[in-house]
């Protein structure tokens, strides 16, 4: 998909650094891989997928996340989950196919 920002694991280590490697590749969407995900990224009180979402949306890039078990982390992360998937420009997905699908489609 031309425009689709994939961090790498070395990249994914911190919030900024996604979103300074989507800039730096001149891309307007993240697709980000469950393992790949920054540290904290799924215990919604670090604030690392708040930081993320908001580094992201300074710059009207959308994020789509693959997430294969959302009932394998926190009922916060999954209350959040399943309101984003309701709105806005982050949204999860249980395939990469799916995601990629929401990508391409906006």
């Amino acid at each position: 998909m031309v425009g689709c920002y994939e961090p790498d694991a070395d990249r994914a280590s911190d919030p900024s650094d996604v979103v300074a490697g989507c800039i730096e590749s001149g891309s307007r969407a993240v697709l980000l891989d469950e393992g790949v995900a920054p540290a904290g990224f799924f215990d919604l009180s670090s604030r690392v997928a708040g930081e993320l979402l908001h580094g992201l949306g300074k710059y009207g890039i959308r994020l789509a996340v693959v997430v294969s078990d959302a009932s394998a982390h926190s009922s916060s992360f999954q209350d959040f989950a399943r309101e984003a998937n309701r709105r806005g420009d982050y949204r999860f997905f249980p395939t990469r196919d799916e995601a990629l699908g929401w990508l391409e489609q906006r």
